[in-house]
């Protein structure tokens, strides 16, 4: 995905609708302290005309990406493809996909569409002081919009968009797939994150290592309940990452341990099964779990290593598939020799 992926900092300043466009966006105008103008375009509809699905998390908390947000300069700042700064819905979640509202991208009332509803928590950030983190693509080239000398973006270049899950896709839009690099808003409150996130329903989960809709994937329409007859749920694994010793006493590798668990009333073999950290470091899995039991994986550093400022780990089976993926915090890497149970 050949995207300049990164974080967007500033100040929420005014916002104007696109009622009539046929592929319509919130524009958002953010100002740096210093008076520079960005433009961060959202998008409220798919170019086939169906209606974005949103998530709305407050407060935004547990994740291993917020504890990089107040370390951010105001602007634009490159991120690289990992857990510690970049958001990936699928491999490092913030959210329950399953969760997700649509709404019509404009509508008659003055609190009926998506757009209202993202004004809305904007004016009460701005009326807080707060800032915004916009995570998306930054404009590489001068379009030269209207919207953009009317939001004092004179060279064209200071905006960003894509501000939506970036993997998934199919079709004329699969070349636009990458891992850790969805977008997003989160809105920095005195006293709390709040995030917005945003995908098309044509959108399929769950997706493979490069970002690519998964054999058996769902589109996200077909998992909020939409989109035709109902399919049967993906099959859900029994195994599951159960918690970890991520900072143990004593030099880290070797004594760092990973523990599976086997939720099935039967032994279940992992031949040829694997764990990922946030850079792609991978530990093999060739054991058998008996029933109900638990298999402790021990890390030797050549492989999976758990950092102290937060990431992710994915399980994958003998296909590569994802089966299942967790997230830890800096705060939890600070459990001095103990266990850490991750959240769900």
């Amino acid at each position: 995905m050949a995207i300049l992926y990164g974080v967007l900092r500033g100040r929420p300043d005014r916002f104007k609708r696109e009622d009539n466009a046929s592929t319509p966006h919130l524009q958002i105008r953010v100002l740096e302290d210093g008076g520079q103008p960005w433009r961060i375009a959202v998008n409220v509809q798919s170019n086939t005309g169906s209606h974005v699905a949103f998530w709305v998390v407050d407060p935004l908390v547990g994740h291993p990406v917020l504890a990089s947000l107040e370390g951010r300069s105001q602007g634009f700042t490159t991120l690289a493809a990992n857990a510690g700064g970049a958001l990936d819905y699928v491999k490092a979640p913030l959210f329950d996909l399953a969760l997700g509202r649509v709404l019509p991208p404009t509508g008659a009332a003055s609190a009926d569409d998506l757009q209202d509803l993202l004004s809305l928590f904007l004016e009460q950030c701005k009326a807080a002081g707060g800032e915004i983190f916009a995570f998306g693509a930054k404009f590489e080239q001068n379009l030269h919009k209207p919207i953009d000398m009317e939001f004092g973006n004179t060279d064209g270049l200071h905006g960003i968009h894509d501000i939506h899950m970036n993997q998934g896709n199919v079709g004329q839009h699969a070349g636009d797939n990458g891992v850790f690099h969805d977008g997003g808003l989160i809105l920095k409150f005195p006293d709390r994150l709040m995030g917005l996130f945003l995908a098309f329903q044509s959108q399929r989960v769950p997706t493979d290592a490069a970002g690519n809709a998964a054999t058996g994937a769902l589109a996200i329409e077909q998992i909020l309940g939409g989109g035709g007859p109902t399919l049967p749920p993906p099959l859900v694994s029994t195994i599951y990452i159960e918690r970890a010793l991520i900072n143990p006493s004593g030099a880290d590798p070797g004594l760092e341990t990973v523990v599976l668990g086997n939720l099935a009333a039967t032994s279940q073999t992992l031949s040829h099964w694997r764990l990922l950290d946030k850079n792609g470091r991978a530990t093999p899995i060739d054991a058998t779990l008996a029933p109900g039991a638990s298999l402790i994986v021990a890390l030797d550093g050549r492989g999976v290593q758990l950092g102290n400022n937060g990431g992710n780990l994915i399980l994958q089976d003998d296909t590569n598939a994802q089966v299942d993926v967790v997230t830890y915090t800096a705060e939890d890497a600070g459990s001095d020799n103990r266990y850490v149970r991750f959240r769900r």
